[in-house]
């Protein structure tokens, strides 16, 4: 493209820009002047009811509600309960229509001065084609509760409800998001872990819990680990692409909302009950995992108590293979060639626990008044050991070189590793509300805290290493993957004899996020013939994080502290066979007898690494909605203002001496305007479109006020809290298709334009105390644009003849493509860091006669990996390579009480690999290996 064509393409898009956000606000402004200017009419009356499924007695939530002939239009809510607060007197038709029933009709006579009433059972329609009854139940009912809250919704929203997770084997909430379009899993052995939104690295995405936000037990990071979460504790997860005004600004990628389960999701009292065992094939171990519901209603069904308790136990492991560095060396022959630096051969024994409770009390205090307390704790305790093998072949002396294969000779320094860890986390939030209906007039309000802790209590890294300068060795890579190690001369490494004890590192860190926030809305629907309303609002977030760390270094140990004293068993692991170190016994020798070594303090790690940051958020909207025939119309703006401050330390890293205290802060204002069109083509068609604007805000620990000082190698680390927010302009547009037989059909576009991306960045002279010293920081400057389609149908097939009818499919796809820009890289289009060109899932289910069965499959093509930095060339990136998993489930209603299940995950055992591209054409180049084979699962489900 020319200079003038990019010039004229930018110059366009920020006309455009412009004229959106004023119109955002001239539309806010006209809607609070026809407010203002809004008579109340005196042929007119408020109506109300409630929608409730003919079969089992629930509420129906987003079921379309119409006034025929007059545009009236609304949806049911989570209670089934809807409202006008103004509709046409005289006798008025009253049409109800909810995907997968159908429509039905009620007649009402409206009069003047009085609220009229009208409550329906929506029984189950007739099919148009076999005019057989339709029933909706077993895991369709969930489904159907999705499609139609995500027709009802005001902006493109995927959701995805408790009774379809379910049907998937899914361990924890990250997972069950996966089946989302446009959504994507970044991985921790094995398990999902953080959630990927269009692409977008997972701290650029917000979580909040029933619509607060949550907080993060991550140590200096934002992202929120899901996997903390268990999936049986959820009710739906909604994620919403396409953020309106009155929503928090934080989201580029979207907005991931957790609900917890409610009395009123249930009929009278309920219980229920899952029992699961768990096993690995890797580890050849067994789990277990229980969770279970009671809810009741009392006080005539006025008032709603639920307690949800959840349990799982998951022993597993993983195998692992990867470089520790390549650099392009010469050979002796003069050629030049990448060089494995050196390898690292890892064997993981995994146990981890989850468990929590959330409880509910909810009220429906009278007709215009709801009320509820919520309150959820949820524990992930990660207990991992590493037993590790480290060959470094730059120890040595390179006698030949290519391509895909080294010799060397006289190699050293061989190492045998054990890190003994335990990784606590945990989630605490409680949080309360109102809903509050006075004729024209709604109120809510929310009050909430949220607490992420985050500790690893004394993590001990046992390392043993093997000196002597006799090694010989070559490597052999018939792929990325295929590497071959071989001992060709020296001592074997595999001798527990030949090594002494390098050190223990005995490491305590520990994070908090503290989260307070209060939400305050108000909604004013206008008294006039056309449809409209007015919504305004406030809200203040406060946030305190904190991390601390202390590390201690032990060497010269007692003699009888070697690894010949540990020896343990010789695993499976099938890539490098080497006896392991004893946990139990190294454990006995170490613990309570550190006295015996000598300790040192290591003292960047324990003081650089300490700091506590604040950020207070006071946001104010303002939107307004229109609705002409058949569209909706909804614009306006919202403001935030961030109120950020940081104290962290300085220290002289050489001399290890604090030298002072650093506190600084940090204010900014972010105006985000938004527009957000539907238009409801027909009855099952709706037509989207919408601007919006969004933001994240920088990483704690790059923001964290802190400066290491090191005269010795001058060199100078500084944070930086004058890091300003990422911005988001977004565009959006969709058709959603909904069949009459249960299911959806879309496709949606999207567009993101994101400036003032963090990077990190080396300036010769940049501290100006010590001009002569390199400055590593942090600054904005990059800037990138992301756009794609999304392709979605989910369809139940009961218009097939039996027995096909029980067959159901989804299957949805995202293509996207991104360029970002960094200064690190001049001249040079990147991708975004964690997008995948293509995201695939594909399910296909069978329903009929009490058996159920689902065979899954999840696709991602590769990406720049999430957790790493760009490298300085493109041949230093880490790349993540396409994954392809495959997953069956299986169950069997015995009675309508009692359900057995089983599951099969990773049934094809996908590994996860990472590679380095080459020049030139050449093979790529190993990043990393790891493998878990395939888990079952396979138990029993109860419910009264």
């Amino acid at each position: 493209m020319k200079r003038s064509q990019i010039q004229r393409r930018y110059y366009g898009v920020a006309i455009l820009r412009t004229i959106t956000r004023k119109f955002c606000g001239l539309f806010a402004i006209a809607m609070i002047s026809s407010t203002l200017s809004a008579q109340t009419d005196s042929n007119s009356a408020a109506l109300g009811g409630k929608v409730t499924d003919g079969g089992n007695g629930l509420p129906l939530e987003g079921v379309r509600v119409m006034v025929d002939g007059t545009g009236l239009e609304t949806y049911t809510n989570r209670y089934g309960n809807y409202y006008f607060s103004s509709v046409p007197t005289g006798a008025q038709e009253i049409v109800f229509n909810y995907v997968g029933y159908g429509s039905m009709r009620e007649s009402i006579s409206i009069n003047a001065g009085k609220t009229a009433e009208l409550d329906l059972r929506f029984r189950n329609s007739e099919r148009i084609i076999d005019l057989e009854p339709v029933v909706i139940k077993g895991f369709l009912v969930g489904t159907a509760r999705a499609i139609n809250q995500q027709r009802s919704a005001d902006s493109l929203t995927s959701i995805v409800a408790s009774d379809e997770m379910g049907r998937f084997p899914d361990q924890n909430a990250a997972e069950s998001i996966q089946r989302i379009a446009g959504m994507s899993l970044y991985r921790d052995q094995g398990e999902g872990r953080y959630v990927v939104v269009r692409g977008l690295n997972y701290e650029l995405n917000s979580v909040s819990l029933n619509g607060m936000k949550l907080a993060s037990p991550e140590e200096g990071d934002r992202g929120i680990a899901l996997d903390v979460i268990p999936a049986d504790a959820i009710s739906s997860v909604e994620v919403v692409k396409a953020i309106t005004p009155d929503m928090d600004g934080e989201g580029v990628g979207g907005a991931v909302n957790i609900k917890t389960k409610s009395p009123f999701d249930y009929k009278g009292n309920h219980a229920s009950f899952k029992a699961q065992g768990n096993y690995s094939a890797l580890s050849g171990k067994m789990g277990q995992k229980f969770n279970g519901v009671y809810s009741t209603l009392f006080n005539e069904g006025t008032l709603g108590l639920l307690v949800s308790p959840t349990w799982q136990t998951r022993k597993f492991g993983s195998y692992n293979y990867e470089n520790d560095g390549w650099s392009l060396e010469e050979a002796p022959d003069g050629t030049e060639h990448y060089l494995l630096e050196a390898v690292n051969f890892r064997d993981y024994v995994i146990e981890r626990k989850r468990y929590g409770a959330s409880i509910a009390l909810e009220g429906l205090a009278t007709d215009s008044l709801t009320w509820f307390i919520k309150g959820t704790y949820n524990r992930f305790k990660d207990t991992e050991q590493r037993f590790r093998t480290v060959i470094d072949f730059t120890e040595g002396e390179l006698l030949s070189l290519d391509d895909s294969s080294a010799s060397f000779d006289s190699l050293r320094r061989f190492r045998r590793d054990l890190r003994d860890r335990v990784k606590d986390q945990s989630i605490e939030a409680i949080s309360a509300g109102f809903d509050f209906q006075d004729g024209a007039w709604t109120i809510d309000g929310k009050i909430g805290y949220s607490k992420g802790h985050e500790e690893s209590p004394n993590e001990t890294q046992y390392r043993f290493r093997r000196n002597e300068k006799d090694g010989e060795f070559n490597y052999a890579l018939g792929n990325a993957y295929d590497l071959k190690i071989t001992q060709t001369g020296g001592a074997s490494i595999t001798d527990p004899n030949s090594y002494e004890l390098q050190r223990v590192e005995v490491t305590n860190d520990s994070g908090d996020e503290k989260e307070n926030d209060l939400i305050i809305n108000a909604r004013y629907d206008l008294n006039g013939s056309t449809p409209a309303y007015l919504k305004f609002g406030t809200s203040f977030r406060g946030k305190k994080k904190n991390q601390e760390a202390e590390v201690i270094e032990y060497s010269d140990g007692p003699g009888d502290f070697t690894f010949a004293n540990f020896v343990g068993e010789v695993s499976d692991y099938p890539y490098y066979h080497v006896p392991r170190i004893d946990l139990n016994k190294i454990r006995s020798a170490f613990v309570g007898n550190e006295n015996s070594f000598e300790g040192e303090r290591a003292f960047e790690d324990s003081e650089l690494d300490d700091w506590e940051s604040t950020e207070d958020v006071l946001a104010a909207y303002i939107m307004g909605s229109i609705r002409l025939g058949d569209t909706n119309i909804m614009g306006g703006v919202r403001v935030e203002r961030t109120k950020f401050q940081t104290i962290g330390q300085k220290v002289d890293l050489e001399n290890e001496v604090v030298l002072g205290t650093e506190k600084t802060s940090n204010n900014y204002t972010n105006w985000l305007p938004g527009l957000h069109l539907r238009h409801e083509l027909s009855e099952n068609i709706v037509l989207r479109a919408s601007y919006s604007n969004s933001l994240a805000r920088p990483g704690f620990k790059d923001s964290a006020a802190r400066i290491g000082i090191n005269d010795d190698d001058e060199e100078v680390f500084q944070g930086n809290p004058n890091l300003k927010a990422l911005e988001s302009t977004n565009w959006d547009a969709s058709v959603e298709y909904y069949l009459p037989s249960l299911g959806v059909l879309s496709a949606g576009v999207f567009y993101k334009d994101i400036k003032n991306f963090s990077y990190e960045i080396a300036i010769d002279g940049g501290y100006t105390l010590l001009p002569d010293y390199e400055l590593t920081t942090f600054r904005n400057g990059s800037d990138g644009n992301i756009q794609g389609l999304e392709l979605a149908y989910q369809q139940q097939l009961s218009m097939l003849p039996a027995p096909f009818d029980g067959i159901g499919i989804l299957a949805n796809i995202t293509l996207t493509s991104s360029e970002a820009n960094y200064p690190t890289r001049q001249g040079e289009k990147l991708d975004f860091i964690g997008n995948s060109e293509q995201v695939v899932n594909l399910a296909i289910t069978y329903e009929k006669a009490g058996f159920f069965t689902r065979l899954a499959m999840n696709y991602r093509s590769e990406r720049l990996r999430e957790d790493e930095a760009f490298g300085g060339d493109p041949f230093e990136d880490t790349w993540v390579d396409s994954q392809t998993q495959l997953d069956l489930s299986m169950s069997y209603k015995i009675s309508s009480n009692w359900e057995v299940f089983g599951e099969w995950v990773n049934i094809t055992n996908e590994p996860f690999k990472v590679f380095f591209k080459s020049p030139n054409g050449q093979a790529n180049r190993l990043g990393q290996f790891e493998e878990y084979d395939w888990s079952a699962n396979f138990g029993f489900r109860w419910k009264l």
